[in-house]
């Protein structure tokens, strides 16, 4: 079997951030927030003071959709046991999980495993990394799309995260 690597041309451009603490009690949002670098690419900035430490749980749940007369899933929701994924990434993860964790992991303070006894930051994760990352790989149509994620610690909603972005 031949395997090859497709290099398709997209580009990503963040269109808008909505942060939510479902659970006030548990933690706020001190930033969450879009800057521009250049006229086609921006970052995303994100900081979460948590108030219940240590964190020795975390699952978070991730639902892809696209714009298409509303927004509609394009992939099934997945639910990740983080601090279990942590542990091991390479045990038997999907190849769109471990892509979509590359994009991220060196921008944010979450590349160790649980617990986590600290807020949760993530500075500068920028467009780029999504296009060198899974979009080189994966035929994605041109759109709208945003990726709802929900962060759950000891099976309560704490943390709801949306983020938009447009692929031409």
């Amino acid at each position: 079997m031949w395997m090859f690597k497709v290099i398709l041309s997209s580009h990503v451009s963040f269109t808008n951030l909505k942060c939510e603490s479902i659970d006030r009690e548990f933690g706020n949002f001190e930033i969450c927030r879009i800057k521009a670098v250049n006229r086609s690419h921006k970052y995303i900035d994100l900081e979460f003071k948590i108030t219940k430490l240590p964190l020795n749980e975390m699952v978070i749940k991730v639902e892809p959709m696209r714009y298409n007369n509303g927004y509609r899933p394009v992939l099934s929701t997945m639910k990740v046991d983080f601090c279990k994924y942590m542990k091991n990434p390479n045990a038997r993860s999907s190849f769109l999980l471990k892509e979509f964790h590359a994009t991220f992991i060196n921008s944010t303070n979450l590349n160790h495993t649980c617990p986590y006894n600290n807020d949760i930051s993530i500075k500068k994760l920028w467009t780029g990394n999504l296009e060198k990352g899974f979009l080189q790989y994966l035929p994605v149509p041109h759109g709208d799309y945003v990726i709802h994620t929900t962060w759950y610690s000891r099976n309560i909603r704490r943390v709801k995260v949306s983020t938009f972005f447009k692929i031409t």
